[in-house]
């Protein structure tokens, strides 16, 4: 059975990539970045782009000294951007909630009501330091 690859011989294993692909495409879905294949409809659901983002570190970890440099590199850059995009848009929702709410009777600007809404900084725990 011949070896499907991308790149050549010393290239990314075909299956990897499209396993890589697949992830990448849902997260960036969830995220808001693209629209559903079915629908057309453009939707953020950050809950289910951080499980598809921690999928992706799942396989980054469990592979981890089995790849070789360019399976390496691809599978750290998707991931880089990724949590990137995801920080982004849990920021934009932050804000986009917080002027969505109505003002109450606040004692100040620093009077903020507290949210089940991950902080806009988050980002999916991959339990590594994050390199790039």
């Amino acid at each position: 059975m011949e070896k499907d690859t991308v790149g050549g011989a010393t290239g990314i294993d075909g299956y990897l990539f499209r396993l890589i692909a697949t992830f990448e495409a849902a997260a960036m879905q969830q995220l808001g970045k693209i629209a559903h294949p079915l629908t057309g409809d453009v939707e953020v659901d950050l809950p289910n782009a951080s499980d598809s983002i921690e999928m992706l570190s799942a396989i980054q970890r469990k592979t981890d000294g089995n790849l070789n440099a360019d399976e390496k590199r691809l599978l750290e850059h998707v991931l880089y951007q990724l949590r990137m995009n995801y920080v982004d848009v849990a920021k934009e929702q932050g804000e986009a909630k917080a002027e969505e709410a109505p003002a109450g009777d606040a004692d100040g600007p620093d009077a903020v009501a507290a949210s089940d809404e991950p902080a806009a900084d988050a980002v999916p725990d991959t339990g590594e330091e994050q390199t790039g």
